[in-house]
């Protein structure tokens, strides 16, 4: 609340008005200045009062937005279809091996290559990469969907791609539908395959035939091949010429080692008998020698038994000895084993002649020192005779005939043993010479008979293996078959990828709300009435005395026997400042507004109010004597019980009533009297007239405190004449009412009466433009 300093407390009335006169042209000098028109704290309360139509406007553009980004924005979906690569050569052989036997402990081991596909690499799964998308799959994929777009762009919405370290292929393709995403997917998958596949027919296909002419050249060689054996075998007269040669090289090394073996028992034969007769002669010889001996022996005494016993037990030890070491099981048993290896070794061909000769001349030489020695048999001739004589009482002696018979009988055994091999010795020698002389060519017809049976066993092979891969290429050209296996289809994704919905949603919002926020901004802008004290300072560049908020029940706002106006203390703050401005008897205050219902009466009464409480004697008077139909509002709050004058200052100054006192009428308020207009309106121009000027001056000297509420200053010039009975004038002003050029206009009129005009009293302000 402004406090007006520099004016004195004990100035008079005429200084008074100088001062107003000099107070008024200070805002005439301030009009040339620039000032924004706009209050920012206003207008912040300005938007917060329409907090609802911010809401509005923040539901009308997601609502916007929504339908823009429905209608306007896209989203992408992306669905992806899997595939595993397996090249078919992966489990198609690309070899065979056939084993054919030739003969005897004899194969042949033949390799032949399919001609299948090469083993893949990894550079042929990136080959079937970027076959995906070739131009003729698009074009297909096109044309299969009836898609309107460009290849470029059907190319741009499909990706394929490899998962690392793997065989895995991803194909996916992009989409505003979901389901149209995953139609392209598979649809280019499906595509993909078909071409892979048709390939891998054709490759098949021309292997396969490779092979059918392969294996018709191989049937016509092994056919020629078997002509020309047949040919052969009829030429040379055999069946099997492989059989019969081994069959008959077994003989010939069977023939050589018999007759090799003939010729050592009839070496041995010889030996034996020379030897056997030459014992025969030596017994003969000696045999006097041993008669005597043995006579000499019988004449002796007869031998104890013991002594008996032990020369037969010496005897036989020593027979056993000789025995021993002229049989060795051990040895014989090794030597015939040598002998045994050596045979098969030489049959085979893996042990040379000399070497089977040695083993076998060992063994023999071993069998033939078989027979007894002389010693041996002299040893067994003495322990027969111990045997056969009597002890110390034996009268006979075995003769040395007996051993003579034993020597020529083993003689006679030597000689048939000496026939016998020789007779064998002739025979093997016959039928070796017959073989060798019949089959002297063998190894030549052996070598080509080998020659030609190889290739035509070679050829069967061959034949054989062919048939096996063209079995195998035929079965697999008769299913389906491909290098890719489909782990799983694309399916309709349940969410986008991307979406600019979002985006779009969002800025419509944005723009949508700014602008309906611009828009209420300008509106707001746009209405200049009056809305706070700020509001109006900022605008009307006038101080403001006081602010009343607004009260929806006006009965609220005047003092009554149920109360005080709820604005009392507000009426208090005003009334000190204009008091003390204002000290002396007959102080006048005027106060009027632009137009009617701002307010004024409401003021004019609680000043009066206000001030009637401090002790002072206060006059209210109803100016507006041009209204005649409407009553005076101070008959409807203030009039007391007697029911007041009944004429008012209408009638003083149409000279219908002669004393002031007729005119003023009592209130309910203390201190305060009023007079009020009454009857039919009178012309504006007694106003000014000399009586009003005396009824001014008589009531100045009856009342310390005089408040004129006037007409509203647009109407008439009626405030503009009261204005001089004044010393200052209360400009009333309701806020969100009129436009302040019109506010300007009415100040502009009031600084232009010798009255001072104080300042702008703003009521009917809103809660919000309070604070």
């Amino acid at each position: 609340m402004p406090i007006y300093k520099g004016r004195s407390q004990a100035r008079s009335h005429v200084s008074t008005n100088d001062k107003g006169a000099d107070m008024a042209q200070e805002p005439a000098a301030g009009q040339d200045t620039f000032h924004i028109p706009l209050e920012l704290k206003t207008v912040v309360k300005s938007l917060r009062m329409k907090i609802w139509v911010l809401l509005g406007i923040a539901v009308l553009s997601a609502t916007v937005g929504v339908g823009a980004a429905l209608f306007l924005g896209t989203r992408e979906y992306e669905a992806t279809t899997v595939l595993y690569y397996q090249p078919i050569e992966s489990y198609v052989s690309d070899s065979f091996r056939i084993y054919q036997s030739v003969g005897s402990g004899t194969e042949l081991t033949y390799d032949q290559g399919a001609g299948l596909l090469q083993t893949s690499s990894s550079s042929d799964l990136n080959d079937h990469v970027n076959m995906v998308k070739i131009v003729p799959n698009l074009e297909a994929l096109r044309k299969e969907l009836r898609l309107e777009i460009t290849l470029d762009e059907l190319g741009a919405a499909i990706y394929v791609d490899t998962a690392y370290d793997s065989n895995l292929i991803f194909i996916s393709a992009k989409s505003e539908s979901p389901s149209q995403a995953a139609t392209i997917a598979n649809t280019i998958r499906t595509i993909f395959l078909e071409n892979s596949n048709r390939m891998i027919d054709q490759d098949i296909q021309a292997k396969l035939t490779d092979l059918n002419l392969q294996y018709d050249s191989t049937i016509g060689e092994l056919r020629l091949a078997k002509e020309e054996f047949s040919a052969f075998v009829r030429t040379h007269g055999i069946r099997e010429l492989g059989t019969e040669a081994t069959q008959y090289t077994s003989e010939l090394l069977s023939l050589e080692s018999n007759l090799e073996k003939n010729r050592s028992m009839i070496e041995s034969a010889k030996a034996k008998i020379s030897r056997i007769e030459r014992e025969i002669q030596t017994r003969r010889l000696l045999s006097v020698e041993q008669n005597e001996q043995f006579a000499s022996t019988l004449a002796s005494p007869n031998l104890s038994a013991d002594e008996a016993n032990n020369r037969i037990r010496l005897l036989q030890q020593k027979i056993q000895a000789l025995q021993s070491a002229r049989l060795d099981p051990i040895e014989e048993e090794r030597l015939r084993t040598i002998l045994a290896i050596a045979e098969n070794g030489y049959v085979r061909g893996s042990v040379g002649r000399t070497e089977y000769e040695t083993a076998r001349y060992n063994y023999e030489r071993f069998l033939a020192e078989k027979s007894p020695s002389v010693e041996l048999v002299e040893a067994q001739l003495q322990l027969d005779m111990l045997l056969s004589a009597p002890l110390a009482t034996s009268t006979t002696i075995l003769t040395d005939n007996t051993y003579l018979q034993s020597l020529q009988l083993r003689l006679l055994e030597s000689e048939l043993q000496l026939i016998e091999a020789e007779s064998a010795y002739a025979r093997d020698n016959a039928r070796y010479a017959e073989l060798k002389d019949r089959y002297v060519d063998l190894p030549l017809i052996a070598q080509e008979y080998a020659k030609i049976s190889g290739r035509v066993a070679s050829l069967e092979a061959v034949a054989q293996g062919l048939g096996k891969v063209l079995n195998q290429y035929s079965l697999i050209a008769s299913q389906e078959h491909s290098d890719f296996y489909v782990i799983s289809d694309a399916v309709e994704p349940l969410y986008p990828r991307e979406s600019n919905r979002r985006m779009i949603a969002a800025g419509a919002m944005v723009v949508m709300f700014l602008l309906g926020f611009t828009i209420l901004l300008v509106t707001i802008a746009l209405d200049l009435r009056i809305k706070s004290a700020g509001d109006a300072k900022q605008k009307l560049q006038m101080p403001i005395l006081q602010t009343f908020g607004y009260v929806r029940n006006k009965r609220h706002l005047m003092p009554s026997e149920q109360g005080e106006s709820v604005h009392i203390e507000e009426y208090r703050i005003l009334s000190r400042p204009l008091r003390a401005a204002y000290p002396h008897k007959g102080a006048t205050f005027l106060v009027t507004s632009a137009s009617d219902g701002e307010g004024k009466t409401t003021t004019a009464i609680n000043l009066a109010t206000v001030f009637g409480r401090q002790d002072e004697h206060v006059l209210l008077i109803d100016a507006q004597i041009r209204k005649s139909k409407e009553e005076s509002p101070f008959n409807e709050f203030l009039i007391d019980d007697d029911g007041g004058a009944g004429n008012g200052l209408g009638e003083y100054l149409s000279y219908r009533v002669f004393d002031s006192h007729q005119i003023i009428s009592s209130t309910k308020l203390s201190g305060v009297d009023m007079i009020v207009r009454k009857g039919e309106a009178v012309i504006p121009d007694l106003l000014q007239s000399a009586r009003m000027r005396e009824l001014m001056d008589e009531l100045k000297q009856m009342y310390s405190v005089i408040i004129i509420e006037g007409p509203p200053i647009k109407d008439c010039v009626d405030s503009d004449i009261l204005s001089s009975y004044a010393d200052s004038i209360l400009f009333v002003t309701a806020s969100d009412m009129l436009r302040p050029d019109r506010i300007q206009q009415a100040i502009k009129r009031m600084q232009n009466t010798p009255a001072t005009l104080e300042g702008i009293i703003l009521t009917k302000v809103r809660p919000i433009y309070m604070d």
